[in-house]
């Protein structure tokens, strides 16, 4: 009976492989920490690029003070929600795991890191479409 099972031949691990399969580990898990990085940029650039709106509309009313009606709703509109979204990545999620299982915990880094991700993409989005609004009125 144990005639039909097919033996495999296997070899040990380079030390190149050892050393890849460690740093795609560690990597895995400095992406989190990359990603809250991107996340306190995109709050910078917020502030920055709604300080520069605002200084612009300053200018141009300056310039032609009969201009009463500016579209201010839209892009700090945007940008409120942006910054909000950009806040919720650094929130800590009640992530369950079940300590000695790898796979559940890999399972869960990946949730957290899809989640973390897809937050900063929508600020990012909500950022780029109020400059674009901006664009538009200027």
């Amino acid at each position: 009976m144990n005639e039909n099972i097919p033996k495999l031949s296997s070899r040990r691990s380079t030390e190149e492989e050892v050393f890849l399969l460690q740093k795609a580990r560690e990597e895995f898990f400095r992406n989190l920490e990359r990603i809250e990085e991107a996340a306190k940029y995109v709050i910078g650039a917020v502030g920055a690029v709604a300080g520069l709106f605002l200084a612009g509309l300053q200018v141009k009313l300056a310039v032609n003070p009969k201009l009463t009606q500016t579209p201010l709703e839209v892009p700090f509109l945007l940008w409120g929600i942006s910054l909000i979204l950009a806040i919720l990545v650094f929130l800590p999620f009640p992530y369950r795991s079940v300590h000695r299982s790898p796979k559940h915990i890999h399972r869960v880094f990946s949730r957290a890191r899809w989640i973390k991700w897809s937050l900063l993409l929508l600020s990012v989005l909500l950022l780029a479409g109020g400059i674009f609004c901006v664009a538009w009125y200027f």
